[in-house]
């Protein structure tokens, strides 16, 4: 047998070990692992596409050159100063054939909106808005419906009920019935009406939340609020930080059967998927100095993108 080889063994209830963990070392030679960039605008001769762009917090902004010349600036030209929109009070950068790109990552702007323009050309404003680490969502009380009647969020997140004008009265009462074994209203329980349009509700604590409206459960006006759990990506293991243990917990996972939670804190690589990729990236970040894992990183916090993973219940 090769030295770059492995045995395995299988424990009780078929728990996978790697005898030999030189082979996960291995692979740190492996090189080509990417980061995906949150967002790109493109400078063009006279103009930038698109002019508007949406990142979440600690997202990263890659602005290309295509043509022309160009002084990207933060802020707005007449911005005032010790402001965000004081020109180049965060960043400011050349783009052209020699200097072709220039990204930058914000990690200090959650929940607030950075404007940008061009210095050579400053007609053009361009906004990025980076997301809060905290949202609200929307759920709207009309036609004997909530709509939408399942939603995911985050711990953290508030959901607001709004009462459609001209609409029957209704409730928003925590629990699956009225039926007293489900506990209604332990958790809330709001008119909504005409006079009372609007109700919200702060989920501080991840878990599966089936609420319905009093009068009308019985046509089926009926909602879930399913609350995930903030984590920290590569975290597989959960213990608040990313060692050889986190790679180790996401073999067990993948080849061992055991069971995970939060597959979202496994996918290291941010792909929407857990595979051994994600076993190389964190190996190379922890031994190699190769890339950190995207948000959330370094510390708790919600994964927003449309993939299937999930963390929680």
């Amino acid at each position: 047998m090769s030295s770059n080889s492995t045995s395995m063994e299988w424990g009780p209830g078929g728990r996978w070990r790697a005898v030999g963990l030189a082979v996960l070392f291995g692979v740190l030679g492996l090189r080509g692992v990417s980061v995906a960039q949150d967002a790109e605008i493109e400078f063009f001769s006279s103009a930038f596409l698109p002019q508007s762009v949406t990142i979440d917090a600690g997202g990263t902004v890659a602005f290309t050159w295509v043509a022309g010349l160009h002084t990207l600036t933060s802020g707005t030209p007449t911005g005032a100063p010790g402001t965000l929109d004081e020109p180049g009070a965060i960043f400011q950068a050349t783009l052209s054939s020699g200097s072709p790109s220039f990204s930058f990552t914000f990690s200090a702007f959650a929940g607030t909106t950075v404007h940008f323009h061009d210095a050579l050309n400053p007609i053009q404003i361009g906004t990025i808005e980076i997301l809060g680490d905290d949202l609200t969502f929307t759920v709207s009380v009309l036609d004997n419906v909530f709509e939408p009647e399942l939603l995911e969020i985050f711990e953290g997140d508030t959901v607001r009920w709004e009462h459609e004008p001209m609409e029957m009265l209704h409730t928003v009462t925590s629990g699956a019935s009225s039926d007293p074994a489900d506990n209604p209203g332990a958790l809330f329980n709001e008119i909504s009406s005409d006079s009372s349009p609007i109700f919200e509700y702060l989920f501080a604590d991840a878990g599966l939340f089936p609420y319905h409206c009093i009068p009308h459960e019985g046509l089926g006006m009926l909602g879930t609020i399913v609350v995930q759990d903030r984590f920290i990506r590569g975290d597989g293991n959960r213990d608040g930080g990313i060692t050889i243990a986190d790679p180790i917990s996401t073999l067990d996972h993948l080849f061992g059967g055991v069971p995970t939670l939060c597959a979202d804190a496994h996918d290291a690589n941010d792909d929407g998927n857990v595979d051994i990729g994600d076993v190389i990236y964190v190996l190379s970040y922890v031994f190699s100095g190769g890339p950190a894992p995207l948000a959330p990183f370094p510390d708790e916090g919600p994964d927003r993108t449309g993939d299937a993973l999930r963390c929680g219940n």
